[in-house]
């Protein structure tokens, strides 16, 4: 037991008070009690039963008694003027400098990736951001930098698709450029100068002999801009945002449900209107985008003509119900055909359900075309359902279930080639690899049915990834040329980090398709992100 004093402040004198402070090493805990003479520091000016009855409650608020004892474990402990007991447990108290510090020693350094380019200000900095340069106002400073990031692929495919042999050696190369001036604007735009049209430069074997088909091509797939009206404003005019509104305008990717009604880089702008809430629907917060099309847009629809078409349209996304709902609306003009215009609306509703299951409902519909039926592109419906069991691992074991069902030749708006096809999130037997031309069941939903099945392994540390697969596709109505009957597949993806900024990637399946040639594919890909 140690002592030393302290000094007190009393109605503008000085006093010394002494203290007591208690080391408790059998416990490998440090606990100070601190014991003041509160009664002799309060103003003279207090009754003497309110000095007595702050003393008590002085002391009893500081973990002692009025006698200067600890209270028991359950003790309750009050404040002056307060008779609602206190939510803090006694040993709250108490100050424990080894769990303190431990905070700080275990801290480590997480390795990182920086960028390939990193002008300005680092990516993954410390310390307190220095103050920006006021260039646009005050209220919206300018802190200027420059990255180029992204990801070399390269994989090596052997098998068959719906097209034929797939024997070859692969290589992708995805370049991000992004200059950034204010926190709130920023310029960006991607180049993948190792394809061209969704061809990618490769070594094939094609009738026992090995072919280079050189792919280059710097053409930019997207290049826009994207910020906040608001702080721009409120930069301009000398104060804070006045409102918040966000806008983009170029060639600009759109992605809307997670790739299936939308996923292409267009010519066009948009706008969104962020967290909302309507009192009147029970909405308890909601996302309004609205986007307009010009040109580039890449659908089955129009054939292999991006210029033919432009899209006018809204997406919204709702937190109400208990759920998350997407909804969607786009009218597809044609420029020189205008048989060929349509409607384009899609819905989707997702929850749980019992604790137990992760259900999405989502449906698309295409609607207004005035040709004759056999030369309708986009005309029909989709449905899609997708499951998943929420196990007593719910990170790590992952069984689900997703179907479909088409009914004549669904489209989503915009589609890039290399996104594969509108199925392509029911199952990985659907979904290709964007590098080797790895096979796939018929993705389209064309007059189709089906579903696939499987489960999805993840190790205890998050580090790897299985996924074991088997799917089932099935025609109806009018027929599908690609689908003449039924088909099955089994799939398998194993995927692993060599370090934080590599992995390789194993991909198996095998497609029976009855009538057709079956369609099976092994590959291996090593992925490097920068």
């Amino acid at each position: 037991m140690t002592k030393h004093r302290s000094v007190v402040s009393q109605a503008g004198k000085l006093k010394l008070v002494e203290k007591s402070v208690e080391f408790r090493t059998a416990s490998t805990r440090m606990s100070t009690g601190l014991q003041y003479n509160f009664v002799d520091a309060l103003p003279s000016y207090l009754p003497a039963s309110q000095a007595a009855a702050d003393k008590k409650s002085t002391a009893t608020m500081n973990g002692f008694n009025a006698h200067g004892d600890r209270p028991r474990d359950d003790h309750r402990v009050t404040f002056p003027n307060d008779f609602s007991p206190t939510p803090l447990p006694s040993d709250s108290m108490y100050h424990d400098g080894d769990r303190e510090q431990w905070v700080y020693d275990s801290k480590r350094n997480v390795p990182t990736q920086h960028p390939w380019v990193e002008w300005g200000r680092i990516f993954y900095g410390d310390g307190i951001t220095p103050r920006g340069k006021n260039w646009f106002g005050e209220y919206n400073m300018v802190r200027p930098e420059f990255y180029v990031y992204g990801d070399f692929r390269t994989g090596i495919g052997a098998g068959r698709n719906a097209g034929g042999r797939t024997d070859n050696f692969a290589n992708r190369l995805n370049l991000d450029m992004d200059l950034q001036l204010t926190d709130g604007g920023r310029f960006h735009g991607f180049v993948g100068p190792l394809d061209d049209g969704g061809a990618f430069t490769r070594f094939e074997r094609v009738a026992g002999d090995l072919r280079f088909r050189n792919e280059i091509d710097f053409t930019p797939v997207t290049g826009f801009y994207e910020g906040d009206l608001g702080p721009i404003i409120g930069g301009l005019t000398g104060q804070s945002s006045p409102f918040e509104l966000p806008i983009t305008i170029g060639l600009v990717p759109l992605l809307f449900q997670n790739g299936i009604w939308m996923e292409d880089a267009v010519t066009g702008a948009a706008f969104a209107l962020p967290a909302r809430h309507s009192k009147l629907l029970n909405w308890s917060n909601y996302d309004a985008t609205f986007f307009a099309i010009f040109d580039q847009i890449n659908s089955q629809a129009f054939g292999a003509d991006e210029n033919a078409a432009q899209a006018f349209g809204t997406a919204w996304f709702i937190d109400a119900y208990g759920g998350y709902i997407e909804n969607g609306y786009a009218f597809v003009r044609d420029r020189n055909d205008p048989s060929r215009s349509y409607h384009n609306i899609t819905a989707s509703f997702t929850r749980r359900y019992f604790d137990r299951i992760s259900n999405s409902v989502r449906v698309i519909v295409n609607a207004g075309q005035d040709g004759p039926r056999a030369d309708r592109t986009a005309d029909g419906t989709l449905l899609l359902v997708e499951n998943s069991w929420i196990t007593s691992a719910p990170l790590t074991f992952v069984p689900y279930a997703n179907f479909f069902a088409g009914f004549g030749n669904p489209q989503s708006v915009a589609r890039a080639g290399i996104s594969g096809g509108i199925l392509r999130n029911t199952g990985i037997n659907f979904d290709t690899d964007g590098l080797n031309g790895f096979a796939t069941l018929d993705p389209t939903g064309n007059n189709t049915a089906g579903g696939s099945v499987g489960v999805d392994l993840i190790g205890d540390d998050l580090d790897r990834q299985l996924l074991l697969e088997m799917t089932y596709l099935t025609p109806h109505g009018d027929g599908n040329p690609l689908v003449p009957k039924d088909q099955f597949a089994l799939g398998s993806r194993y995927q692993f980090p060599i370090s934080h900024r590599t992995l390789l990637r194993f991909d198996v399946m095998h497609g029976w398709r009855r009538g057709l040639d079956n369609v099976y594919g092994t590959r291996m890909e090593y992925r490097w992100k920068f």
